[in-house]
């Protein structure tokens, strides 16, 4: 993981989203079926941070690539 981010403002739009999925939240096995079974403060803990990981180079100062992204 190279970075992370704090999306607590979205904590309730994630949350709902997870959980309108009905037939993913009744797997037991899948993530957002683990996620609805958690209590609300370990749930809302869990997805108020998103990781992130890096896969390519950090950017090469003054790269043209870089400039169009």
């Amino acid at each position: 993981m190279t970075t992370s981010v704090d999306v607590t403002p979205w904590a309730s739009a994630k949350e709902a989203a997870i959980l309108a999925h009905r037939s993913e939240v009744a797997r037991q096995r899948a993530l957002p079926g683990i996620l609805a079974r958690l209590p609300e403060a370990d749930r809302t803990q869990i997805i108020q941070t998103e990781y992130f990981t890096r896969l390519t180079p950090d950017p090469v100062k003054g790269d043209p690539a870089q400039l169009t992204r």
